[in-house]
């Protein structure tokens, strides 16, 4: 009996708080871990799983990654793993079924911003099927399309026809009220075209405010699989790892292990 063969498309759901778990299954604000300024956000992050498990569904050949590291002092959870159990409670939506979703859904639990939801997600897939996708679907805000596509996969190197995008926008942002929200999504965006992988005193300092229990952002957790996936480095310091740039990565050609 042969065995499957591995998924080809990376469907990434962006994560962007913690669900703790209550009676509600998500649908109280109070049931989340979330920022001020999240206030009012957390349907959102809902209709986001709801749209990962939809591109699931029409795809065979597609897993599902929730991408999002434990962020908050008060738990060690995970975003990722609090956006899996979410779903996992609330029964898929009925939009997979439990024994299908099992078998379809993986966590990276490491990401701190929006470039290691990319990068991180796509070395997850490679460490869990020894192979790269071919097809990436990432899910976020929908204001968050250029920073995503345009710049973190056009940092890293993944081709943009190989790239789709589903965005959800929380309230504010699609009716053009939050001005303070869409200034700040202007002054990300020139951060990460000034520094494309997010290795400066700026962005490197934000994650490092969403880092409370020390994860470690390095590629793979141990030597050999660094060495092992062929991904072409400029230097490796401790945490401290940056890819070499102008160069076709592994994943541009889709090549196994």
């Amino acid at each position: 009996m042969t065995s499957p063969l591995p998924p080809e498309h990376a469907v990434i759901v962006c994560c962007h708080g913690i669900w703790n778990g209550g009676p509600t299954r998500g649908f109280d604000e109070n049931e989340w871990l979330i920022a001020d300024f999240q206030k009012g956000e957390t349907p959102t992050f809902i209709e986001h799983i709801k749209a990962g498990l939809r591109v699931l569904k029409g795809d065979e050949k597609s897993v599902l990654i929730f991408s999002g590291g434990p962020t908050r002092k008060e738990t060690r959870l995970s975003e990722a793993r609090s956006y899996a159990n979410l779903a996992e409670a609330i029964s898929y939506f009925e939009i997979l079924s439990e024994a299908d979703s099992s078998k379809r859904i993986i966590c990276e639990e490491r990401a701190l911003d929006s470039y290691y939801n990319v990068l991180f997600s796509v070395t997850r897939f490679w460490s869990e099927y020894r192979t790269w996708p071919s097809k990436m679907t990432i899910v976020s805000h929908a204001f968050k399309r250029e920073r995503l596509v345009d710049l973190h996969c056009g940092a890293i190197g993944f081709p943009s026809d190989r790239v789709d995008f589903v965005g959800v926008d929380p309230p504010g942002m699609t009716d053009g009220t939050n001005e303070a929200a869409f200034k700040g999504v202007a002054e990300a965006i020139a951060q990460w075209k000034e520094d494309p992988h997010g290795k400066g005193r700026l962005l490197a300092g934000k994650r490092g405010k969403r880092n409370p229990w020390g994860i470690s952002q390095q590629l793979f957790p141990n030597k050999q699989d660094q060495i092992r996936s062929g991904i072409l480095l400029l230097f490796v310091d401790g945490d401290e790892e940056r890819l070499m740039e102008g160069v076709p990565q592994p994943w541009t050609q889709h090549r196994d292990a």
